[in-house]
């Protein structure tokens, strides 16, 4: 009975080894091969240049208080280049300004110390980062901060500059407003604030032990038209 038992034992072990060895075959894992792919709409990069008129209400900040109050200026105008570029080519909402503007800003005050009313002609070179987001290519949103310069060209009093009036300006600015685009025209609304970090007059010009701080500051409204060149 061994005898006849154990050829069957063979036979069943072979058959089983063998279907597994016939399932492991046939048995394939592949890789997945799928390939996600995500397009990335970037907007070519963008020359802008303009012309822009601007309406300023100027003013001094006097440390102490003089009752000083601002002027407004009508004669401002600027020459602006613009250049838009996408940010690590992926983001295209960033771009610089600068420019050269001739501008005016004065003030007057309650206490008359050598004509010391005036209204100062200057030049500024503005450096500005703007951001920007266009909606369906008609109109765009800008808000622009950044530093300027300039130089006092000439003062309405009569006694002129002295050495104690501190001609070269410097600052920072900042704003917004919008643009309407009717390419490859566009014409631009918008406001902004400038505060001087350079004083108006050294702070011994009067006393030298009574000191004067003064810095110009300006709030101004403007219109530019601009030709891109995109």
């Amino acid at each position: 009975m061994k005898h006849l038992t154990t050829p069957y034992l063979l036979f069943f072990i072979l058959f089983f080894i063998s279907f597994d060895g016939y399932g492991q075959d046939n048995v394939r894992f592949e890789p997945d091969t799928t390939v996600i792919t995500k397009t990335v709409s970037i907007r070519p990069r963008e020359h802008l240049l303009g012309i822009r008129y601007s309406y300023a209400m100027t003013g001094v900040h006097f440390t102490p208080d003089l009752k000083q109050k601002g002027v407004n200026t009508p004669l401002n105008f600027a020459i602006l280049y613009t250049y838009y570029h996408p940010l690590w080519e992926v983001w295209s909402y960033f771009g610089i300004q600068t420019g050269v503007k001739y501008g005016q800003q004065g003030f007057t005050t309650g206490y008359n110390l050598d004509d010391m009313d005036q209204t100062i002609s200057t030049i500024e070179i503005p450096f500005v980062t703007q951001l920007k987001f266009d909606i369906k290519n008609i109109l765009r949103i800008m808000v622009h901060v950044g530093p300027f310069a300039g130089y006092r060209l000439t003062t309405t009093k009569a006694s002129g500059f002295d050495c104690f009036d501190r001609r070269i300006d410097y600052g920072v600015l900042g704003g917004g407003g919008i643009a309407i685009r009717v390419h490859p025209i566009e014409f631009h609304i918008e406001a902004s604030y400038q505060y001087s970090l350079s004083w108006l007059y050294h702070p011994e010009k009067f006393s030298s032990s009574w000191w004067l701080y003064s810095y110009p500051h300006q709030l101004s409204f403007s219109f530019g038209i601009h030709y891109n060149f995109n």
